[in-house]
């Protein structure tokens, strides 16, 4: 390889070299744009979500509150049908999910914070 031949590779390998560092640059940067969006998305679905467990679990609280006053008052009707009614309606409500209410959240998430649907709090 003659001198001028080298030269000319150096000058290639260069050029390939800064090419090849921008993408990488402009890649990375992309990553951390991204990575920045989904961050975002995450605080907002945790905002969402600890609002709609706030409220939920304030109604339940409500709703397991007036249950036990009825059971109090089925109970010095000394009626045992209503009762049984009464602890059933208990039951039910320790049993049911507080996310039951949402539907689908796969696409909760999907949808949230898209341009389509900004988010609203």
């Amino acid at each position: 390889m003659d001198a001028f031949a080298a030269l000319s590779e150096i000058v290639s390998a260069a050029r390939e070299y800064g090419r090849i560092r921008q993408e990488e640059q402009t890649k990375r940067a992309a990553i951390t744009a991204a990575e920045h969006v989904q961050v975002d998305r995450i605080h907002a679905a945790e905002a969402v979500l600890r609002m709609y467990f706030d409220r939920t679990f304030a109604e339940r609280a409500q709703t397991s509150e007036e249950m036990f006053t009825r059971l109090d008052q089925a109970m010095d009707t000394g009626d045992p049908q209503l009762v049984h009614a009464v602890v059933r309606g208990i039951v039910d409500l320790a049993q049911s999910s507080p996310l039951a209410g949402i539907e689908d959240f796969g696409r909760f998430w999907a949808e949230l914070g898209t341009i389509e649907k900004p988010i609203e709090l």
